[in-house]
């Protein structure tokens, strides 16, 4: 899946149609994946689709629109649309992560661990084991459902061990491995932001 302008024109596209709806209010589509059904997924690559995101735990509830990536073995980019153009985007890959806000032309930089995605998203889970998870192997130490719908993934629930419970709804989904230049760190922004600086503007925590 090409992460280029055509690609967040089609998530937003995906929002008007959508607007409203949330995952509060919908059930889940699909039925529990079979064993045939999570064996083909752990088999692939890599997956891509946009959806929608929603994180819940003892702080409170956030919900957002995104368009995401996943690479074996640990290689996960997520972007959260804003109207026309990018309101955040995360990369992990190797070990280190870069978030953006390119709106304020600003970026934080670190190593890819659960504690940084746990100030940044509130989960406390590693870049690595969240791609091994979408891609059907867990680590014990996760507990994960996935939903499937005519043999596609629709939607997969996972809770790390802060009792965050992280839901991603899936629209479109290919399973297969995003082009590796998708999990390209950008240029450099002009500011960087302390991890806290970028905990406070994202505001991703539930």
């Amino acid at each position: 899946m090409n992460f280029g302008p055509v690609l967040r024109a089609r998530a937003a596209r995906i929002i008007l149609v959508l607007l409203g709806w949330s995952l509060g209010t919908c059930a889940a589509r699909g039925h529990i994946a079979t064993p045939g059904e999570m064996a083909r997924l752990k088999e692939a690559g890599g997956l891509s689709a946009s959806g929608r995101l929603t994180l819940a735990g003892p702080q409170g509830r956030f919900s957002a629109r995104v368009v995401f990536g996943a690479a074996r073995p640990d290689s996960l980019r997520i972007e959260i649309p804003s109207g026309a153009g990018l309101r955040f985007l995360l990369i992990a890959r190797e070990g280190r992560l870069r978030a953006d806000l390119p709106g304020e032309d600003a970026m934080f930089e670190g190593q890819a661990t659960g504690e940084i995605m746990n100030r940044l998203f509130g989960i406390d889970v590693e870049p690595g084991d969240l791609v091994q998870a979408l891609l059907g192997a867990a680590p014990e130490s996760m507990s994960v459902t996935w939903r499937f719908e005519r043999a596609r993934p629709t939607h997969v629930t996972l809770e790390g061990s802060n009792r965050t419970r992280l839901s991603l709804a899936v629209d479109d989904p290919e399973v297969e491995s995003p082009a590796d230049r998708a999990f390209d760190f950008p240029p450099p922004r002009g500011r960087s932001l302390t991890l806290g600086e970028m905990s406070d503007r994202l505001g991703l925590r539930p």
